[in-house]
């Protein structure tokens, strides 16, 4: 018992010296950043996060004194201006640094209360595709294109914007491997693009196809590049982008009403920069076996790959049409002098 008693006191003694010493959660998480973020490719939203934790009311409190029930509170403020995978990833951040400062910075005793809030859930699984069949009875397809990309490629008065759209369209890649495209990854000759660094740490050399070399060979005429082809980092794409989808749907809906018709609400609503990729793995699945395509997308999974290929319902009714089972059926169906098949009732 009076072991027991000792050991009580002791650890309570450590709690305490431990709450007096921990850094606050701003210095913390600085050092976080000093230290560990910079070492990562995530480093910039990791300095975002970083501001956003600094102006709450817990960015002075030590980092021992801070509660579960303040990350709650947090939680459920946050739950109710911003989507889940917002406030998953502010979590996230700082019970890192809780496993960082007790492995690596000596508070072994350190507990982190981001185990005991519950996380809300995250469905960001997206199956949008580009429409490519806006049209308009009577309006020729020079005034009104039938893609919603050729109506960005016209709205936006960005010069480097048009071949960023396309190339990710054609090559799915990722916005930052875009930004990050240099003259020398390009080879024309041979059709292939060189992506240095990708989100899986891995490189990978992506295949150009006729349209996408078009575009490239058409961009870098006359510009004598070394380095970097486009000037726009990964923010400034999404930033151009979106620019260019507000102003893609005001002319939409001005042709609309200037020929007195009814704009589709779907057209250029909800379109994500991201969404290239996904109608981009989805146009190159017809053309590659799974295990080809997950090397030009970089992929380093496979079911995550299937989260990005989204085909049409279309699409798949012709092509079982057109196969053996298909064609089987048709041939059988038109032999027929008259109906021949009785339905149970």
């Amino acid at each position: 018992m009076i072991k027991l008693v000792a050991f009580t006191l002791m650890a309570n003694d450590r709690q305490q010296r431990l709450r007096r010493q921990s850094p606050t959660l701003r210095e913390a998480l600085q050092r976080y950043l000093d230290e560990e973020a910079i070492k990562k490719k995530s480093h910039t939203q990791a300095k975002s996060l970083f501001r956003v934790w600094d102006k709450t009311f817990l960015a002075a409190k030590p980092i021992a004194n801070v509660t579960n029930t303040d990350l709650i509170r947090l939680r459920d403020e946050w739950e109710t201006k911003y989507a889940a995978s917002t406030v998953c990833r502010r979590l996230s951040i700082v019970s890192h640094m809780y496993t960082v400062a007790r492995k690596d910075w000596g508070y072994s005793l350190l507990n982190n209360p981001v185990t005991l809030v519950r996380r809300p859930a995250v469905d960001d699984a997206r199956d949008r595709r580009l429409f490519d069949q806006i049209k308009l009875r009577g309006v020729p397809e020079a005034e009104c294109p039938r893609s919603e990309l050729d109506w960005l490629v016209n709205a936006t008065r960005s010069k480097q914007l048009p071949t960023i759209m396309w190339l990710a369209v054609e090559t799915a890649m990722r916005r930052s491997e875009l930004a990050a495209i240099k003259r020398e990854h390009i080879d024309l000759t041979r059709g292939t693009l060189f992506v240095p660094i990708s989100k899986n740490g891995k490189a990978r050399t992506v295949p150009l196809s006729p349209w996408a070399k078009y575009v490239l060979r058409l961009y870098l005429t006359g510009r004598n590049y070394k380095g970097r082809i486009f000037g726009l980092a990964p923010d400034g794409i999404t930033k151009t982008f979106i620019r260019a989808r507000t102003i893609a749907r005001a002319n939409y809906e001005a042709l609309c009403a200037q020929h007195n018709r009814t704009p589709q609400i779907a057209y250029f609503r909800d379109l994500r920069f991201h969404d290239f990729r996904h109608e981009a793995t989805s146009r190159l699945a017809e053309v590659y076996a799974i295990h080809k395509l997950a090397k030009i997308t970089g992929h380093s999974d496979t079911r995550m790959l299937l989260r990005y290929y989204h085909p049409k319902a279309y699409d798949l009714a012709q092509e079982l049409a057109r196969s053996e089972l298909g064609r089987r059926q048709i041939e059988y169906i038109r032999s027929l002098t008259v109906p021949e098949i009785k339905l149970a009732a």
